[in-house]
């Protein structure tokens, strides 16, 4: 979970319903404060989040991409946002885009699940809470057409497993693959290589242990998620995010902790489908 700050206190969170929780990791509901904006910093991640954007002027929903890079991005005040944070390379298919097109971006989608976003936002406004929401729009999920298990699947299985960082050859030889053919898996699916994936997957594990582990020094936090050093851990950290690793230590004011608000220049309007 791309999680860099700490929840608002109205934040309504959940785990994925048991129809959905093998694409789905967790579902998020941000109610409207009139009053209330702020800035969310959104740090690199794997996995793809639907937003539905809510008002009762309007519904917008986008698709953003995995995030190889952080971003910072003002939300609006009286607005509610509902996310759908997918898993990794469980991408559904409600653009006419690939994964790897999607990297750093994002989609408007025009019309969700056969209904008009219209329809959609007066049904989840009328819902009200994080729970009934999820009734209302696990039905139209479940239609959504996702990508068949593959290679992908396999590799990420192995490296879930394991606690240590394989390199790609590595991990193709573990699985009987050709290299070429992990590449393809993991930039049909996720949209990069298993080498970036490896990197987002660590720098995750470490901001997790930095949050849940505040006593610990860098240097041990270092270790435990299988960097070579310190110094390792925070010119990743540079690279990846733009800050150290003693950054994410500090409370931070922009409180919401799901990666799904990009650029506004970044959003591309298309048709929705696959």
């Amino acid at each position: 979970m791309p999680a860099t700050t700490q929840p608002i206190r109205w934040t309504q969170q959940q785990p994925a319903p048991a129809a959905l929780a093998e694409r789905v990791e967790f579902l998020l509901w941000v109610p409207p404060k009139a009053s209330i904006t702020w800035e969310h910093e959104v740090i690199p991640d794997a996995n793809v989040d639907l937003l539905l954007e809510l008002s009762d002027e309007r519904c917008r929903a986008f698709l953003y991409g995995p995030l190889t890079r952080s971003i910072h991005v003002p939300t609006q005040a009286g607005y509610g946002y509902f996310v759908v944070h997918f898993h990794p390379g469980a991408m559904p298919r409600l653009v006419d885009a690939s994964p790897a097109e999607l990297v750093n971006g994002a989609v408007e989608l025009k019309e969700f699940g056969g209904i008009s976003l219209d329809t959609l936002g007066e049904r989840m406004l009328a819902a009200g809470s994080l729970e009934p929401m999820c009734q209302v729009l696990t039905p139209l999920l479940q239609r959504v057409p996702y990508p068949p298990g593959d290679s992908f699947d396999r590799a990420l299985r192995h490296m879930l497993a394991r606690p240590e960082t394989l390199r790609p050859g590595a991990l193709a030889d573990a699985l009987h693959l050709s290299t070429r053919t992990l590449q393809r898996a993991f930039k049909e699916r996720v949209g990069f290589s298993p080498g970036t994936y490896a990197r987002i997957a660590r720098l995750q594990e470490a901001l997790s242990a930095l949050r849940e582990h505040p006593t610990r020094s860098i240097s041990e936090v270092a270790h435990r998620v299988g960097y070579a050093d310190h110094a390792h851990m925070t010119r990743e950290f540079r690279e990846l995010t733009g800050r150290t690793p003693s950054d994410f230590r500090q409370p931070a004011a922009a409180p919401t902790p799901v990666a799904f608000v990009q650029a506004p220049g970044e959003v591309r309007h298309v048709a929705s489908g696959p």
